[in-house]
């Protein structure tokens, strides 16, 4: 039952490219994402003894996303208390102004969504998961990740085009 270095490794490889891009749409600073991915690992690797390598993608993901949500819990507090609040967004350099704009608008709308079905669309979309492995990341049934990636699509499209759907 224990997992070994090079499973642990495996697993880096396999999901590190998808779990940063993950947790760089909630909380759009790349250093952060970083330091979460890392994290993640590490009490992965604390708790090997204890783990299966076929939960490994699913741990991982579940344990960072807590991890990000537990930093933006964080972030709203100090901002509550008067302490010092990170920059709205840092834009890489090589980015045109469209192209900076864009993301900016696609980080109002991801702000404005459900956090449940932001975790749905990102984590299907930027990261590849499927139906099966979502419900299974995110402790819900099957039935309901399609409803709530329905309803996040349609939302996120309301959103960014100022379209709503025909009821």
């Amino acid at each position: 039952m224990a997992i070994d270095a090079s499973e642990i490794e495996a697993c880096y490889v396999r999901v590190e490219r998808g779990l940063f891009n993950v947790l760089y749409r909630l909380l759009w600073d790349a250093s952060a994402c970083q330091d979460l991915i890392h994290d993640a690992f590490l009490r992965l690797w604390s708790e090997r003894a204890r783990l299966h390598a076929t939960q490994l993608d699913a741990l991982v993901y579940a344990t960072a996303i807590n991890l990000a949500r537990n930093r933006l819990r964080w972030e709203k507090l100090r901002h509550w208390v008067g302490l010092e609040t990170l920059d709205d967004i840092v834009v890489p350099d090589t980015l045109d102004d469209t192209r900076a704009a864009e993301l900016r608008e696609l980080r109002a709308a991801l702000a404005q969504l459900d956090p449940r079905d932001r975790d749905i669309l990102l984590l299907s979309e930027y990261a590849g998961f499927d139906t099966t492995e979502l419900a299974r990341i995110l402790a819900v049934a099957p039935g309901t990740i399609g409803s709530r990636k329905h309803r996040a699509m349609l939302r996120l499209r309301e959103l960014l085009t100022g379209e709503r759907d025909a009821p």
